[in-house]
């Protein structure tokens, strides 16, 4: 079934399906909650023309959508199998997935979605579909991980919040900084010279780099400057990964 029109008031739980692994255990998730609570399932993939260096390329027939239907399709049959023990509704939607399933999910029990995060920001945790319908969700919203555990709506909500907006109390808050970095370059014929000064909350560190122009080559400030400061950079960057070794371990130079 096609098209995103809602459930017209019936109770049903909205799965997301993407294919992947945490996107069938959410599914035999939603599954199970469905049983014990007497609701459908309604399974929504959603889809978008593919595109080329950022342009939408139009599809000259349907067979990216019949095979995205497919998938769908199989999913559905690989986890809950032919013999469905609940009333299972299927949605292949052409749209972006965070605003299709936001939309479907509005009068919906619960919408349930898988975590594809594999770091430890939250966002990462998430996924920024689900991070998104978490915060944005008009129903409750249950985020499934792979093993089958699964974050409560209170806890994916606020695992969300962090991501976006930050919060205060036992999770870490979100902080920004302002690092100001100047550079000083200096071209002496044939040779750049940068003078690099960053300020990371107080903690001042300097660069004194140089690019020589091969006496075959033509010309070009512009690249002379491009090695200096690049060059500069790296070695900034260089002296902040040895201060946070030596944070981390205690470890100092000789």
């Amino acid at each position: 079934m096609d098209g995103a029109e809602n459930g017209g008031g019936r109770r049903r739980i909205v799965v997301g399906i993407d294919g992947s692994a945490p996107s069938k255990a959410a599914l035999r998730w939603a599954v199970g909650q469905a049983v014990l609570t007497g609701v459908a399932v309604h399974a929504v993939a959603a889809w978008e023309y593919p595109s080329v260096y950022g342009w939408v390329v139009p599809m000259l027939d349907d067979g990216f959508e019949r095979a995205a239907h497919r998938t769908l399709t199989a999913e559905v049959d690989e986890v809950v199998g032919r013999d469905r023990p609940v009333e299972i509704e299927e949605s292949l939607v052409l749209g972006h997935a965070a605003e299709v399933l936001l939309e479907l999910a509005e009068d919906a029990d619960l919408l349930v979605l898988g975590s594809r995060g594999r770091g430890t920001f939250a966002r990462t945790l998430l996924g920024s579909v689900s991070a998104r319908c978490a915060v944005h969700g008009s129903c409750p919203v249950v985020i499934v991980r792979a093993d089958g555990t699964a974050l409560s709506p209170h806890a994916a909500a606020r695992t969300a919040a962090i991501a976006d907006e930050g919060a205060t109390g036992a999770a870490p808050a979100v902080r920004t900084k302002d690092w100001q970095l100047s550079l000083h370059v200096v071209e002496d014929r044939d040779t750049t010279r940068v003078h690099a000064v960053l300020d990371a909350d107080g903690a001042v560190l300097h660069s004194d780099t140089r690019a020589r122009r091969n006496p075959r080559d033509e010309p070009a400030p512009v690249v002379g400057d491009a090695f200096a400061v690049g060059r500069a950079l790296i070695d900034l960057g260089h002296q902040l990964l040895r201060a946070g070794t030596q944070s981390a371990t205690g470890a100092t130079e000789e």
